[in-house]
């Protein structure tokens, strides 16, 4: 089983409600494609570059996973649900099975009690696994019925436990250092297991993930248009199209090779709109929030590091620094993530 190093799934969701305090969570039930995500005049002094990443988007061919809103309900609160689970488990479930892998020479056997250093293993905090627990189920269990997301969500509940309980059990052997009165017994018994519950839980990660992006980016952009229809293009509006935005650019930049002309528009779109965000904001009578203080900074350092990880690629620089990894690029987009989920 090849574990690498740097674990790719560890980029974070926008949770619904993005922007301020009061911001209620808006029907994600028109279907993407009857929404028009944004009107084609940009707002005054507005480059018209800056909304190009969520038009395209916009147009894209979905599959609907969000129900109408003349099917009863708003998916909002489930998939708020749902991302918190996956949001507050998936990095740490991942890098536990990184550290455990730094140290165990051959994965396929196991450990042999005759390494030079045994790191053990990290674990998922019990109380954000539980959060993957009953909520998730009982979401998946109300309306709107999600069918692929609820699917995946059920399979990740059930996988990040037993994964949380085999890590669980681990860490307390390996940490005791208990392998040093047993001469690795237990952690050769308990390898097997270790390695299964991982794929397991590694399979399920991956579905759930995409379902979930599938959703939440539908979600997104109906709540976008709503908040334009309802209030115009103003801080809310702003907020929330920056954010779209910056989770357009990070999907063609995480990868490992990507067309640098997109990738170039998709920067370019990202800058216009945050700058027309932070203009506004700016405004004594934008609607700001007193903590958007700490966004300004955050947007800053997730564009340089946009920048950084074009130039790599682009100009095929091979120096082994983080300035533009893909590492880096997500560690940076995580950080403004958090920040904007506890934008209140």
């Amino acid at each position: 089983m090849a574990i690498h190093k740097k674990s790719r799934h560890a980029r974070l969701l926008t949770c619904l409600a993005i922007a301020t305090a009061g911001l209620g969570l808006a029907a994600c039930g028109d279907k993407s494609s009857d929404i028009e995500v944004l009107a084609q005049t940009p707002a005054p002094g507005t480059s018209a570059a800056a909304l190009t990443a969520a038009e395209a988007a916009a147009t894209q061919p979905v599959e609907p996973t969000v129900p109408s809103e003349n099917e009863g309900a708003d998916g909002g609160e489930k998939l708020n649900v749902y991302i918190k689970c996956f949001n507050g488990t998936n990095e740490s479930a991942h890098k536990a099975m990184e550290r455990y892998a730094s140290w165990v020479k051959n994965m396929q056997t196991g450990p042999t009690g005759n390494e030079r250093a045994v790191y053990g293993t990290y674990t998922v905090p019990d109380f954000n696994i539980q959060a993957c627990n009953e909520p998730v189920l009982n979401a998946a269990t109300q309306a709107p019925a999600i069918p692929v997301l609820d699917t995946a969500a059920k399979a990740y509940s059930s996988a990040i436990i037993a994964w949380g309980e085999t890590l669980a059990k681990a860490d307390t052997y390996y940490s005791r250092e208990n392998y040093k009165d047993d001469a690795m017994a237990a952690g050769k018994a308990m390898h097997g297991d270790f390695v299964k519950n991982y794929e397991t839980f590694s399979a399920a990660s991956k579905l759930y993930n995409q379902a979930l992006e599938d959703a939440n980016d539908q979600s997104q952009l109906a709540q976008l248009a709503d908040v334009e229809k309802t209030e115009g293009r103003k801080f809310n509006y702003w907020q929330m199209a920056a954010m779209i935005s910056a989770k357009q650019l990070v999907n063609v930049l995480e990868a490992e090779s990507f067309d640098v002309a997109v990738a170039t528009e998709r920067l370019k779109a990202f800058e216009d709109t945050t700058d027309s965000l932070i203009a506004f904001a700016k405004q004594s009578d934008s609607g700001a929030p007193m903590t958007w203080i700490v966004m300004d900074s955050h947007f800053e350092s997730y564009r340089t590091a946009a920048k950084q990880r074009l130039r790599r690629v682009r100009d095929k620089i091979t120096d082994s620094g983080l300035d533009g990894t893909s590492e880096n690029l997500i560690e940076s987009y995580n950080d403004l993530i958090s920040a904007s989920n506890n934008l209140r």
